[in-house]
């Protein structure tokens, strides 16, 4: 952390350095330049949304009328309201897209498909974990009458011997274990 009696003394000329009234004039100030200091870099990191504080964070929600879920994390909560942020103006399938790509645990491809909306995971196998909070921002974003739905990437059978035989991953845990070799 910047450290402002430290800074102010070693711009003084060596004489005055060790001067004991100057030590403590600077001790006061550089304690009130802190303080400003970290309020300053607080307010530069609420501007954005991978860094806000938790009360800029509780700001931005009532503001956009978000209600958190019971024991969501501050990353959690820090997606939905980027990606409800970013999911205001003219809707087409970019602004749902970039509303979709604001969520930060996969990726996701969107089209439209006979009236609907496609949402295709590329990334991780199996269901995403805070899907819901996806879920809820989308179905925010997209217009009423248009229906939604979700195609998840799953390993094949084929892919999955890859990874081992049936025999030895019942053996050894359960199929998780090959997303997990999949992933890793």
């Amino acid at each position: 952390m910047f450290r402002s009696k430290e800074y102010c003394i070693k711009t003084l000329h060596q004489l005055y350095r060790k001067d004991k009234w100057i030590n403590e004039l600077f001790k006061s100030a550089g304690l009130n330049l802190d303080t400003l200091s970290a309020a300053v870099d607080e307010i530069y990191n609420n501007i954005f949304f991978d860094t806000a504080t938790e009360r800029a964070i509780k700001y931005y929600e009532r503001e956009l009328g978000i209600t958190p879920a019971a024991g969501q994390s501050l990353d959690d909560r820090r997606a939905v309201i980027r990606a409800r942020w970013v999911g205001t103006g003219k809707i087409d399938i970019l602004l749902l897209q970039e509303a979709a790509n604001s969520w930060k645990y996969g990726t996701t491809a969107l089209e439209f498909i006979g009236g609907r909306i496609h949402v295709k995971f590329i990334s991780p196998i199996g269901v995403p974990d805070d899907i819901q909070a996806l879920k809820d921002v989308l179905e925010d974003t997209k217009p009423a009458h248009l229906a939604i739905f979700y195609t998840f990437l799953w390993l094949t059978w084929g892919q999955a011997k890859d990874y081992g035989s049936w025999r030895q991953h019942k053996d050894n845990g359960s199929w998780l274990d090959v997303k997990r070799l999949k992933e890793g």
